[in-house]
Parts: structure tokens; sequence; C-alpha cells
């Protein structure tokens, strides 16, 4: 039982930070939106963003391989 409570914690831990990742690029996305927003912050925005993005994209490959084995698991 420990062990599922464990891998239940790093699910919703893992949840929370994908959600907080995707809260910053939506924020990101408003503030680059800005027309007072200088270059070198606009490009250091984005930059983060993209890190963001590439971050959240190696997440659900990795939960789409962790469903696919639970299924051949399970079958």
């Amino acid at each position: 039982m420990a062990i599922d409570t464990e891998n239940q914690t790093a699910a919703n831990n893992e949840s929370a930070s994908y959600k907080a990742m995707l809260q910053e690029v939506e924020l990101l996305v408003k503030e680059v939106g800005q027309p007072d927003l200088e270059l070198d912050a606009m490009v250091g925005k984005i930059e983060r963003g993209y890190t963001l993005i590439k971050a959240m994209r190696a997440r659900l490959e990795q939960t789409k391989d962790k469903v696919e084995q639970l299924r051949l698991d399970f079958e």
C-alpha cells in the first residue's frame, strides 16, 4: 500500500509541476505581447517559453510511454 501512496504522491507532484509550467508559459505569452517590452527581455521570455515547452513535451512523452506499458502489462 505504501508504494501506491508513493506513486500517487509522485504523480500528483508531476501533475502540479506540469500545471505550473503551463501557467508560466501562458504568462510568458501574455508578457511577450506587451508593446512596451524591450527586445532583449522579449528574447529571454521566448527562450524560457521554448525551454518550458520542450520539458512539457518530454513529460507528455514519458506519460504516454508509461500508459502504453501499463496497457501492455494489463493484456
